[in-house]
Order: C-alpha cells, then structure tokens, then sequence
C-alpha cells in the first residue's frame, strides 16, 4: 500500500482532493487526519489516504512494463554508442587484436585476472579476430557484471557506513539522512547514531545537520551500550550510524569498531563501505581487504564529481562483485546524492574509455 497526504483549508476539502484522484478506485482508505500550519502560518487540515501501490501507480501514468521497456532501450542504445565510439587509437600494428584489446581495458583499469577470464570464453572464437566485436563483447560483461543495489525502505533499516579517514563518510551521513528524511514521497523517520569517538568534532558536524533536519542524533561512546541504543530506536524507519574513519594501519580504531560491531543484539546492520573515486586501485585493495571481514553489503562512490577515470574502481567492484547503493558527488546536502543506476555508472566508464 502506498500512503498520500492532501492538504485543504478543512477535512472535507482535503478528503475531496483524494475522492477526486483515487475515488474510482475500491482501496481508499482514511488513515488520519491532523491540522498543520501552512507556509503563512495558518492552520489548515492534512488528511492521510492510503491506496494500493498498483492503483498510485496508476493514478500518476506509471506503466511498470513501459518504463522497464524504456530503460532497456536505454541501455541498449548507451552500449551501442560505447561500441562505436571505442576506437583502435591505443592498439599497435601487427599485434594480434585480442591482445591488443586487453592491453586496452588494463589501461582503463580492469583486472588482468579477469579480463583474461572474460577472453578466454572468446578466444577461439572469430570474435578474438575483430576489434570492434571483441569491445563489444566486453562492454557487454562490464555491464552484466558490474553490480547495483536496489533501495529498499519496506523494513526498518540500520546502515553502518565504514571507511578510510577522509573519504566523506559524515556528509554522506547526513546526505542519506536528508534523502529519507526529506525527499521521499513520503518522508521517513530517521536517527543519526555517532560511533566516531576519536575525531575531534566528529559529533558536532553530525549534530549540526541533525539540528537542521530536527533529528535525533545519539552519540554512542561505550561499546556495551550500543545494542541497547538501537533497541530505544526500534521505531524509527531509518537508523545511519557514523563511524570513525579509519586508515589501513590504525588497529586500534579497527578493533573498536569491530567491537561495536558484535554488540548489535538481534539488530540486522547494513555495512556500506564508502569509497573515494578519486582513489587508485592499490589503495581500494588495501581498504576493502582491511574492512572485509566485516560483510560488506555495498559500496557508496563519493567525490563522483571529481574524476573522469574511474576503470580502476569499476575493476575492483567487479572483481569483488560488491554492488553500488549510492553515489555521491560534490558538498552540497542534500542534493548531491542519488541513488545508484546502472545507466550512470555506465555512462562515465564510456567516458573513461575515451577520454
């Protein structure tokens, strides 16, 4: 079920609003009805409906099919431009073309493990002899192997995002916080937890986005506490828990972290890895082989705004086969996030390609 609000200077004028929208259908149902004050500062009544999803999505044009259908073309239309636009400018004469072609894609960053694990499947095959079939035979893997995460908000959800110093970690806190707290159809109720007990004014740059979006924000100093912190949140809709940013030497923030980690109770915690695109792969590997034994769920790309080369960290996501839930770029909350899609990820490894 979906739930709407209409607002109208009285009940009945704002129950008529959603007769007029939804009153064809045979799922309305009035789930409450409060006064607010609007913009001017007058009191007005909001009534909240609930309809099924199928019928909303009726009652805005949406054809879930069409749109599907849409977005294949899309796709099908973006990886036809990526295999007309690669040129033959980085191969040498005389070299055989498979390998000329590997030695393309290991420039852009993908793995040699891998790559040759994709070429092997082709490699006697009359695809190995045509340069243009052969990029656009690996376009093709690119796109099936490279991984997104759906969002989804129908349950609770606790997201721990972990990470190395200086990746953006507590602004893509609070740009997460702004999406479900803001930006949704229909708003979330979400908490800010605060683990980062080492950097200095780590918690007052959280408590000033928390003040601005009037959410709470709950600072969590002693390991034994932090199972029953998410028990009083239980709650809330979204819970995003900020850690302390951590380099790939530091232990001691690692083992505190861990700590917290094993004191969830019957709580379910999302771990999101954040990962700079601006980062080399070497440095990737050392942070992902530091946190993975923490069961990462996905990746969240920050500073997306700030590279064009980005072949490295796709190599890497699709070795690992972690998926991409959000990708952030630029300071500004919360405009600079969305989430992740597979056409936008696409988009800028063709523009890596032939940069």
């Amino acid at each position: 079920m979906v739930e709407e609000t209409f607002v109208a200077p009285n009940p009945r004028e704002a129950f008529e609003l959603a007769k007029e929208k939804y009153g064809h259908f045979s799922e309305l149902t009035l789930l409450k009805a409060i006064q607010i004050k609007n913009d001017e500062g007058k009191l007005v009544s909001q009534i909240t409906v609930s309809v099924s999803s199928s019928d909303f999505l009726d009652s805005i044009g949406y054809d879930e099919e069409e749109e599907l259908a849409k977005e294949i073309d899309v796709l099908k239309e973006q990886i036809n431009t990526m295999k007309q636009l690669v040129s033959p400018r980085d191969t040498v004469e005389g070299q055989p073309v498979i390998d000329a072609v590997k030695a393309v894609m290991l420039q852009r960053g993908l793995s040699e493990t891998w790559l040759d694990e994709v070429l092997e499947e082709v490699s006697q095959s009359a695809v190995a002899d045509d340069e243009q079939l052969l990029l656009s035979y690996i376009m093709d893997e690119v796109d099936e192997r490279l991984l997104v995460k759906p969002e989804v908000l129908s349950e609770q959800k606790i997201m721990m995002l972990i990470g190395s110093t200086g990746v953006g970690k507590t602004t893509t806190v609070a740009k997460l916080a702004a999406r479900y707290a803001l930006l949704l159809e229909k708003p979330l109720k979400v908490a800010l937890v605060n683990l980062d007990t080492f950097r200095v004014g780590a918690y007052e740059q959280l408590e000033h986005y928390a003040g601005q979006m009037q959410l709470a924000h709950i600072k969590v100093e002693r390991v034994e506490a932090f199972a029953e912190v998410l028990r009083e949140l239980k709650g809330y809709d979204v819970v995003l828990i900020d850690t302390a940013g951590i380099s790939p030497y530091d232990t001691g923030k690692l083992i505190k972290t861990i700590e917290f980690l094993k004191n969830t109770g019957e709580h379910k915690i999302e771990t999101s890895l954040v990962l700079s695109a601006t980062a080399k792969r070497e440095d990737i590997i050392d942070i992902y082989e530091h946190f993975s034994f923490l069961d990462i769920e996905s990746a969240i790309l920050t500073k997306f705004d700030e590279t064009k080369r980005v072949g490295e960290l796709f190599g890497f996501l699709i070795e690992k086969q972690i998926p991409v839930s959000y990708i952030s770029g630029g300071q500004h909350v919360p405009d600079d996030l969305t989430v992740a899609t597979k056409q936008r990820l696409m988009d800028r490894f063709v523009g890596d390609l032939y940069e």
